[in-house]
């Protein structure tokens, strides 16, 4: 069936400022071979974490849009290829997705099966049929209040995923940062909705792939106006944001700061999505909700989530206790569907699936505590593989031992493999279970002198909301309180609304108050703002470039030199690894982001050694060339 696609008289013109629109991206470097490190767990948990849904539509359309939609570029000649394409999609970073398990592991695996992971429900599991990148998911509309339609969005895997090329053969790491690229996959996405509704006959190979070649014209006319309806909403929150961005940026005077490949402004993308996107028509506002808006412009490495389930306080900034409202909250922030526009009983309904987040944190940390096992029994740090990076050598990993003794483990504590880890004193004491949790040091801006734009989000950044989404200060862990409050800092309004969104679960699913403080890891609702840095144990350190929080250093070489020995500017978007230099390659290419550590928000300062007096982030001594190649084989070990 043929159709009379959109015309008027700014067809013309539409085009042309259509084409060539589309950002960028590097070409992608064939590798043969594809190799999944040994982390503990089993091939099947590790397909349900890559796949499983959290309840998110970060994806911006429904499923069976975005199979349908096509790469944001005009078509000569030839077969149009779709934006779903996988060669495509790797192109953004994502990780080439399986349909099953075997496929994953790759035929003949004879990786051992570990099982340490708490039992999930595979019934409500759909796998990955079409293939997608691993961290896609897909959320069917039978477990989603808020929608009639199958949805799209990341789960946990999308970020914490990692990918190193070296001679030919990939290394897929769970749990390590990602190389991917957000903001130019959104960037193109959009600009497909647009070409799909504005250039001739691309809508009408759009309906043909969504509907199906039997479609009739009710159906095909009912979707042509959701999606227009769809778009014009795309369109009228992209020009409110960006203008709102420019408004801002412009009164900082300041350039604009860039994600780029690698890193994403986590905290100020969930401040975005929750306290306008996801406010936009609310009722009985008195304030416009583009008030809460800001530039994204405090991007982070996506951090390495092993081990992180045992720590005393999660993120940079070492600002969250509660994993349940970490997990929820970022599952909010990439765009699970709630309820905080409409007050009434369905305020705070979403589509967040909490045993599927509770199943993903307790595969992560492992059915045993640790300090039971004496070891992590959940997902592992990966081990440097000597076999194709190169060995470890043994007077050079001896030498970096003492070094790191002697200036890391004071802030980063002893290696987990050696006992003094263990010590009671770096331990809380046990929860009802028996659990313990690891207490890390944090550090003040002023002490280790990195760049400060994402320790200041939470404190800083001010969000008002409506009276009836019952915003308190009970998280705030010092000087809780009841009141409600209709402005207050981004760390207790995101606590609270986070809350509220978990708690409107349980009542909905009739969760008994054991069963509750279960899922929510025995740990209090509890956030602070302290404008600190944790230290993290750097057990897989290697496999975590570019380093410090915000990916403004590309090697552990650099890392241990001098600020002024470092790059000024490089780029990031290649998978390629420096086993020398612990790292990423920096040669650009095309498509890469260009990276430049002189803006505010991609400083390289700090965690320094120099020698001097020990402030303002120069943490010991100058380190000789032969001490830097010691403690990087050390490193190496972890």
């Amino acid at each position: 069936m043929s159709r009379i696609a959109i015309r008027g008289p700014s067809v013309l013109t539409t085009l042309v400022l259509l084409a060539g629109c589309a950002a960028e991206l590097p070409d992608t470097e064939p590798v043969r071979e594809v190799r999944w490190l040994a982390q503990n767990w089993s091939p099947e948990e590790r397909f349900w974490f890559h796949y499983a849904a959290q309840g998110t539509a970060s994806v911006l359309v429904p499923y069976d849009w975005f199979l349908a939609l096509e790469q944001p570029r005009l078509w000569g000649f030839g077969e149009p290829k779709l934006f779903a394409d996988p060669d495509y999609l790797t192109r953004y970073g994502f990780i080439p997705g399986a349909t099953s398990v075997e496929e994953e592991v790759g035929a003949g695996s004879a990786e051992r099966r570990y099982g340490n992971a708490a039992a999930y429900d595979a019934t409500r599991f759909p796998g990955n049929p079409d293939g997608l990148p691993v961290g896609f998911a897909r959320t069917p509309a039978s477990r989603n209040p808020m929608s009639d339609q199958d949805q799209l969005g990341f789960t946990c895997a999308a970020c914490h995923t990692g990918q190193l090329e070296y001679n030919g053969v990939s290394l897929r790491i769970d749990g390590g940062p990602a190389v991917t690229n957000l903001g130019r996959f959104e960037e193109n996405l959009i600009l497909a909705l647009l070409y799909t509704r504005y250039v001739p006959f691309r809508f009408d190979r759009f309906a043909e792939r969504a509907l199906g070649p039997d479609h009739d014209d009710k159906a095909y006319d009912e979707l042509k106006r959701e999606f227009g309806a769809y778009v014009s909403q795309v369109e009228g929150l992209a020009k409110g944001s960006k203008g709102r961005e420019k408004a801002l940026m412009s009164a900082g005077g300041a350039p604009k700061v860039e994600e780029g490949f690698a890193r994403l402004d986590a905290l100020n993308r969930i401040g975005n999505q929750l306290f306008v996107i996801d406010m936009l028509g609310a009722e009985g506002l008195d304030f416009d909700v583009f008030d809460n808006w800001v530039a994204v412009d405090a991007p982070v490495s996506f951090p390495q989530i092993w081990t992180t389930s045992w720590f005393t306080w999660v993120q940079y900034d070492a600002s969250v206790e509660q994993p349940m409202v970490r997990n929820v909250g970022e599952a909010m922030g990439v765009a699970a569907q709630v309820n905080v526009g409409h007050p009434g009983p369905s305020l705070y309904r979403s589509s967040v699936q909490v045993r599927e987040i509770a199943a993903m944190e307790r595969l992560l940390a492992g059915a045993v505590p640790p300090t039971q096992a004496r070891r992590f029994t959940g997902l592992n740090s990966p081990k440097w593989p000597e076999d194709l990076l190169g060995q470890i050598d043994p007077a050079r990993r001896e030498r970096g031992a003492a070094l790191y003794a002697q200036y890391c483990a004071g802030c980063h504590l002893p290696p987990p493999t050696e006992p003094g880890f263990w010590d009671d004193a770096h331990w809380t004491g046990p929860t009802a279970s028996g659990e313990r949790f690891l207490k890390l040091e944090e550090i003040p801006l002023a002490e280790i002198g990195t760049d400060p734009a994402q320790a200041m989000i939470l404190g800083r950044r001010p969000i008002k909301v409506p009276e009836y989404l019952n915003v308190d200060l009970t998280s705030r862990c010092n000087d809780p309180s009841d009141e409600i409050v209709t402005e207050t800092p981004f760390a207790f309004a995101l606590a609270s609304v986070v809350g509220h969104t978990i708690d409107a679960w349980y009542d909905a699913h009739q969760v008994p108050p054991a069963e509750r403080e279960r899922l929510d890891g025995e740990r209090p609702n509890c956030v602070k703002a302290s404008e600190v840095y944790k230290a993290r144990p750097l057990n897989g350190v290697w496999a975590t470039p570019p380093f410090l929080h915000n990916a403004s250093v590309p090697t552990l070489w650099d890392l241990l030199s001098p600020v002024a020995e470092r790059p000024t500017e490089f780029c990031t978007g290649t998978h390629g690894f420096d086993p020398k230099k612990v790292g990423y390659e920096t040669t650009c290419r095309d498509g890469d982001f260009h990276l430049d550590t002189r803006l505010a928000g991609n400083r390289n300062t700090g965690h320094e050694f120099r020698d001097g007096p020990r402030k303002e982030g120069v943490i010991g001594p100058a380190l000789s060339t032969e001490q830097r190649w010691d403690l990087i084989e050390y490193l190496k070990g972890l």
